[in-house]
């Protein structure tokens, strides 16, 4: 078992699930050098981002950074997304190998920059990652490349229950799905010295609770993406008062150009949404300064979930109406954003929020509007120019560029009502096929040269499509922006054409009032809801007109 010597818990966990899960490792840890731990500690990365780790962990084969997750249940999902299932209830959240190899990136860059580490000689190991499920007993069915880097329980084998290799043969001998087993540097007694040194010297501490926004404490971090941090904040007066609130980071040392850069992605995003007032759109209450960079305060929703986990929670059980619904609520801002001539640019599933989650019509909040713009009008209103970046790719994470399109990453093109067209038409492909367009740019690129039709193909993936639905993807994703559909409204019209068909064939036309079942479709496109009740000859419906 480790000792005090050489396993440091630099701030207790208030959970008792994870003190759980790092007194397993620490009582199979060994005691003596090169190994050594942190455990529950926080650090300012060079970017400015503010990282909390669970675990550190030097081993002779390897420095491992482990991320540990305890929600008992069933754990299923693919390798951006993960769900877990419990009692009935379900969580969706990113792969939190993902965050983790960023947050290994970051250590590793500040360890380097430390005294102890620059008169090593030779290179420091890379930091890897481990996940780190700890509740007994997890099922855990992820498969494939979800299960790369995911540690469970060590258990011996029983009469009932095989042998399971978990955490610990992976921080012993490197046996673990996706970790290569020939380690990325070996760590020796002066290694483990320098690295414990560099902590020190790094200010590794504590997590702080108490960091300030304006009016609010900042309390979990609820995502990441490039140049922000999105923080759940309470006021600090009274608790009823839950805020969204982005940071958006600075990086040490960086230069007058790209502090600019943020800076203007800041002042972009709250500028731009003074003037879009919307119930589909997250509101803004304010922009500050604060010492980790500007920050937009924002309103929370703290039972929302983002679309792209939405859809992977429960995209197999929703209805078609609702399919539909949250689409035209999607489009629905987007025409808005266009009468007052504000293009959203990078528009996807990671910035739209699901809320009102168990009623028959959740609604949706669209955000990250920071490399959108406003174009210049020809009479007064709605603002003036607020101009378009051109480091779209530094402002927008690699998944969400599944969903842009391909001229929208490129510096001379990058404008237009029909980038958000194309964005339309990849969000329409995951609602209604429940599978994202692509992995990221490069995929989407590799996919829209290999469609003869041009244009993402849902018949490809949904049997049965309708000819209107394959018609509104196919050309709001075209790759010739000639060919794409010229507008919102356009679209829109589409949306009528294919939500009309589509309902068609999911409810009979009837047309005796008398024989119409919940469900059904009478004359006029009304749609029985509901029997209110029946007399000798007579029926009351609830009706609802189609679309």
């Amino acid at each position: 078992m480790a000792n005090a010597n050489n396993w440091t818990t630099v701030a207790e966990s208030k959970f008792p699930w994870e003190r759980d899960a790092l007194d397993f490792v620490r009582a199979k840890f060994p005691s003596h050098d090169p190994y050594r731990a942190w455990a529950n500690f926080e650090f300012i990365a060079d970017d400015g981002s503010v990282n909390e780790v669970d675990l550190l962990v030097l081993t002779p084969l390897g420095i491992f950074l482990i991320e540990i997750k305890s929600r008992p249940g069933v754990l299923r999902g693919d390798a951006g997304t993960w769900t877990w299932e419990n009692e009935g209830r379900q969580f969706t959240d990113d792969n939190p190998v993902i965050s983790a190899d960023r947050k290994a990136k970051k250590l590793r860059s500040l360890l380097e920059r430390q005294k102890a580490i620059k008169k090593l000689k030779g290179r420091l190991p890379f930091i890897e990652v481990l996940a780190f499920c700890s509740a007994e007993q997890l099922q855990c069915n992820l498969t494939g490349n979800a299960r790369y880097k995911v540690c469970l329980r060590d258990r011996d084998a029983t009469p009932d229950k095989p042998l399971r290799q978990g955490v610990m043969a992976a921080l012993m001998r490197r046996e673990c799905p996706g970790l290569d087993p020939h380690p990325k540097g070996r760590v020796d007694k002066p290694i483990s010295k320098a690295v414990s040194q560099a902590m020190e010297q790094a200010g590794i501490r504590p997590s702080q609770k108490s960091r300030k926004v304006s009016d609010s404490v900042l309390n979990n971090l609820l995502m990441e993406g490039p140049g922000f941090q999105d923080w759940q904040a309470t006021h600090v007066k009274l608790d009823e008062v839950k805020r969204r609130i982005r940071v958006y980071l600075v990086r040490q040392g960086t230069s007058e150009e790209d502090r600019k850069m943020i800076e203007r992605a800041a002042l972009r995003e709250f500028q731009l949404l003074e003037t879009l007032q919307h119930p589909g759109i997250l509101r803004t209450h304010g922009f500050t300064e604060h010492a980790l960079g500007s920050a937009l305060i924002f309103e929370h929703f703290p039972l929302s979930m983002r679309l792209d986990h939405f859809l992977s929670q429960r995209g197999e059980r929703l209805e078609p109406e609702v399919r539909l619904d949250l689409l035209r609520q999607i489009t629905d801002v987007i025409r808005f954003a266009h009468d007052k001539r504000v293009i959203h640019r990078g528009l996807s599933p990671q910035s739209i929020l699901v809320i009102d989650l168990d009623t028959p019509e959740p609604k949706i909040k669209v955000f990250n509007w920071q490399v959108g713009y406003r174009t210049a009008g020809t009479t007064g209103g709605f603002g003036g120019q607020i101009t378009a970046t051109s480091h779209v790719d530094r402002l927008v994470e690699d998944a969400s560029t599944a969903y842009m399109a391909p001229e929208a990453l490129l510096e001379h093109e990058g404008s237009g009502e029909h980038l958000d067209i194309f964005s339309l038409g990849a969000i329409a492909y995951h609602l209604f096929s429940n599978k994202p367009p692509a992995t990221g740019a490069l995929d989407l690129a590799e996919k829209l040269r290999e469609s003869k039709a041009k244009g993402l193909q849902i018949s490809s993936v949904v049997n049965g499509a309708g000819e209107h639905l394959q018609f509104m993807i196919q050309y709001s994703t075209h790759p010739d922006v000639a060919n794409r559909i010229d507008s919102v409204r356009d679209f829109l019209e589409w949306l009528d054409k294919a939500q009309k068909e589509l309902l068609e064939s999911e409810h009979d036309i009837v047309d005796d009032p008398l024989q119409a079942q919940v469900g059904d479709i009478l004359p006029g496109g009304l749609i029985v809801k509901k029997e209110l009740g029946t007399g000798a000859c007579s029926k009351a419906l609830l009706v609802e007109h189609e679309g």
